[in-house]
């Protein structure tokens, strides 16, 4: 886990400051486009609905919903984990945007416009949180299927949004890396806590 650790934030470092010094990467606009001139109607369809379903309000829900199964189940602690792990990476993207202040890519006119902040990516970032603290939930209840399920949602949204030309790649990229780097560290500290206190 301390190596997962180390490589996102590492990840997101790299990119971080690439966009910070030098306005993105190479392969951003080759990416954009790449994915452009292979749009066809189902796919616009495909990636405004991944879109809407992978957006901060649904994966709200989400996380409120399983916090909810979590604490009805008398598992307050794992609830807390979970809460923090997936609030706290929200709550952390709303932090990195307006620092970065990166604009949005205006390659083409996307079907589905966004108008804020573009660095990191809050749909990756949402989901990626989602999927990796329920990775380690699931993962000690043996219900291992999740750990292919909800890694594949994340990366489907990640790509309907560089799709559509409202983020970069490398949105896409520090969105995920920053969102495993905080669920990771969330996890590292639980495990800490809760050797040297008892559990509820």
């Amino acid at each position: 886990m301390l190596l997962t650790l180390g490589l996102a934030w590492a990840v997101f470092g790299w990119l971080a400051v690439a966009v910070g010094h030098a306005g993105g990467l190479s392969w951003d606009a080759s990416g954009l486009r790449f994915w452009h001139r292979h749009a066809t109607p189902a796919l616009n369809k495909l990636a405004v609905l991944l879109t809407i379903i992978g957006n901060t309000w649904p994966m709200v829900g989400t996380g409120l919903l399983v916090v909810l199964v979590l604490w009805r189940r008398r598992q307050e602690r794992a609830a807390w984990v979970f809460a923090l792990s997936v609030g706290g990476s929200m709550l952390l993207t709303q932090i990195i945007k307006p620092l970065v202040a990166r604009p949005r890519p205006a390659l083409w006119a996307s079907i589905r416009p966004e108008h804020t902040f573009s660095f990191p990516s809050g749909h990756a970032m949402d989901t990626a949180a989602i999927a990796a603290a329920l990775g380690f939930l699931c993962w000690r209840h043996r219900r291992r299927w999740v750990w292919g399920l909800a890694p594949l949602f994340a990366l489907a949204v990640g790509w309907a949004r560089v799709y559509l030309g409202v983020h970069n790649p490398s949105d896409v990229l520090a969105g995920w890396a920053a969102a495993t780097g905080w669920v990771v560290g969330v996890q590292l500290v639980a495990r800490q806590v809760g050797r040297v206190s008892p559990k509820l």
